[in-house]
């Protein structure tokens, strides 16, 4: 049998680059959107690109540079709080003016822009009546340098302008809904300044002074000049040839107590000594490593233009001591803006899944570490609000690890962090992260799990009260209390065997789940499941006319208002022909229902035309069990669960 994976030498046989770069990022006009911008980083410093008119603007980020609140407390959606809540701000944008309209599609002959997933880089080029542009960089993965060529042939000789500036701005965080009228929030204690080598600027956050600088480090027979426009910007004017071509490099610092501008110098300085071509070297060797891990192709391009993309951003994003949050990563693109300012659990979880599986363990470890540090708070809260041992996570945290007071009905998000610990630790075989970091987590998520489950008359432990996931139904026997519960104890019962340490609750834990309330079951309405020749058939949803072995579904848990079992989704008729119809639904429905089905004299909203989402409950959270609970798979199939 071939295989591109050689056995005796352990390295792949494939063609290189190609084999990665059959999935790079191609543009044809230029991004002239950020939203379709150009993302590099080294998982620590993110940078992304776009055009404007004449100009390539770069927005530098930093995954450490927070400002945080004054108060440990917060609640998230509180407006009294709207822009004063922890918060990432970003570094600077660089802009490179050529001064001429080569990026405007009416002047435009060619464009070829491309981000190069095998190594890390993008690279524009354009030409027109104005004549040739090109901008090509990276951040260099050791370092966290920012690197960048540049050259332009333009029909006269046109200096290029480059700016450093930096204007702080509200975060809008709500952006939608909640917005703080104050326009000057963010502006305040930003520097710039100038000398012969560079341009620099320093801008004072709660958690110290960053400072970023950029110099020319190639640029043979051209004058340059630099200048302090004030104290938001500074300008380096490049002249001396129609043709020119130049090399720059840009750093950032982590907040300091001391002289940013002097640390910002010496990396530059640093980078420099090393030469442009010696950074790059390093950092493709980087990206093949990381490329030669693990391989995928699935036969369907766009599936494994999704994989590779997926891994090509967790790299460039998840890498720093700080994770890259879900909904930009490193790459936000409007001055300090953060819509979703926290990290959300839902969403942020969603980013590691796939990493264990393709071997990029590493890239797990900020996220993990990040919860490790705010178990403190977590176990706080738990004592303060809960009255019980153990840690309570809320959906949304601030990067201190502080709880939004405002999810707490939720309880599943410290047992879904726990295993993602345990998952860490199968896939790595890593003893002393189990016993330092996954065990503790384990058993803190296991004590305050036990808290919510109570002894019944019937001899078995049920889930008291809570929400599913983000919903805000409250529920008895919850399905997703139940599903992590007996994946939370099974794990934390196996991690102090593996370990051999001592827990005088495992006992309670282990009865727990010899005794576990079974999942919440209910018969489907009639005109869901339906009988068909002898046969029981699904008559509603995506499966419509497909068979199914039993009447009855999955249900999210006894609603301790309506008395009954519920589910995530209700059977709908569609609405009668005549004026446009909708069917009620909330912000948390958007989800599933922001697809519009058409029909002839009529309208209804929702993910299939006859079944939509149950008002206030998360969608499709019977599901918890297949994922990402795990306790439901392969592996029971032909049980009555399965």
């Amino acid at each position: 049998m071939k295989s591109a994976f050689n056995l005796q030498t352990g390295k792949w046989q494939i063609n290189w680059p190609g084999r990665v770069a059959r999935h790079d990022v191609v543009y044809h006009t230029p991004p002239s959107d950020p939203m379709q911008g150009m993302p590099v980083g080294n998982g620590d410093v993110g940078v992304l690109a776009w055009c404007e008119e004449s100009k390539v603007i770069l927005a530098i980020n930093k995954c450490d540079l927070w400002d945080d609140a004054q108060s440990e407390h917060f609640r998230n959606w509180q407006a009294a709080q709207e822009d004063y809540s922890t918060t990432l701000r970003h570094a600077c944008r660089i802009i490179i003016d050529f001064q001429m309209p080569v990026f405007d599609l009416f002047y435009l002959s060619d464009f070829q822009g491309r981000i190069s997933l095998a190594n890390g880089r993008f690279e524009l080029a354009v030409s027109g009546p104005f004549g040739t542009a090109a901008v090509s960089g990276f951040v260099s993965h050791q370092e966290g340098t920012l690197c960048l060529e540049i050259n332009s042939s333009l029909e006269e000789e046109v200096p290029v302008e480059i700016t450093m500036e930096r204007y702080g701005s509200r975060t809008f965080s709500h952006w939608y809904h909640l917005i703080n009228r104050d326009a000057n929030i963010g502006l305040a204690d930003t520097q710039a300044s100038a000398d012969r080598s560079g341009l620099y600027i320093e801008h004072q956050l709660t958690s110290g002074k960053f400072g970023v600088g950029c110099r020319l480090t190639e640029g043979k027979g051209l004058k340059t000049s630099h200048t302090i426009l004030h104290k938001h910007a500074a300008q380096m004017t490049i002249s001396g040839a129609k043709n020119k071509r130049f090399r720059l490099v840009a750093a950032v610092t982590s907040p300091l107590a001391r002289s940013a501008k002097a640390v910002v110098k010496q990396k530059l300085a640093e980078a420099e000594e090393k030469g442009w071509d010696r950074l790059l070297r390093a950092h493709k060797r980087v990206w093949k490593r990381f490329w030669l891990r693990s391989l995928m192709e699935s036969g369907a391009d766009y599936l494994d233009n999704l994989w590779h993309l997926t891994m090509y951003y967790a790299a460039a994003s998840q890498g720093g001591p700080y994770p890259g949050r879900f909904i930009n990563g490193l790459w936000t693109w409007n001055r300090d803006v953060q819509n979703w300012n926290f990290y959300f659990h839902w969403n942020q979880q969603m980013v590691y899944w796939p990493l264990n599986p393709a071997g990029h363990h590493d890239l797990c470890e900020s996220y993990l570490e990040y919860r490790f540090n705010g178990l403190p708070h977590a176990q706080a809260d738990a004592r303060e609000i809960f009255h019980t041992d153990g840690a309570v996570v809320s959906d949304v945290c601030d990067r201190r690890g502080y709880n939004s007071a405002g999810e707490l009905s939720n309880h599943t998000p410290v047992a879904e962090i726990a295993l993602d610990f345990w998952r860490q630790y199968q896939f790595t075989g890593d003893r002393d992260f189990l016993q330092h970091r996954a065990l503790p987590y384990l058993v803190e998520a296991a004590k305050f799990f036990e808290s919510l489950l109570e002894k019944g008359e019937d001899g078995l432990y049920h889930a008291r009260d809570g929400t599913a996931y983000e919903g805000w139904i409250h529920l008895h026997d919850c399905m997703t209390e139940l599903a992590y519960a007996r994946v939370l104890f099974t794990a934390a019962v196996q991690a102090l065997q593996e370990t051999g340490a001592e827990e005088p609750r495992a006992a309670r834990w282990q009865e727990i789940l010899d005794n576990l309330a079974p999942l919440p079951v209910m018969k489907a309405d009639l005109s869901v499941i339906g009988s068909q020749q002898k046969k029981l058939v699904l008559k509603r949803g995506q499966f419509q006319g497909e068979e199914t072995a039993t009447a009855q579904i999955l249900g999210v848990g006894w609603g301790l208002e309506e008395q009954r079992i519920l589910g995530s989704r209700v059977p709908v008729e569609k609405a009668p022909s005549g004026p446009a119809s909708y069917l009620q639904v909330s912000a948390t429905d958007v989800y599933d229902l922001l697809k519009e089905i058409q029909l002839p004299g009529e309208r209804v909203i929702g993910c299939w035309s006859d079944m939509a989402c149950n008002h206030g409950i998360f969608p499709n959270a019977e599901l918890s069990p297949v994922f990402p609970a795990g306790l439901v798979g392969v592996g029971q199939a032909g049980s009555p669960l399965f």
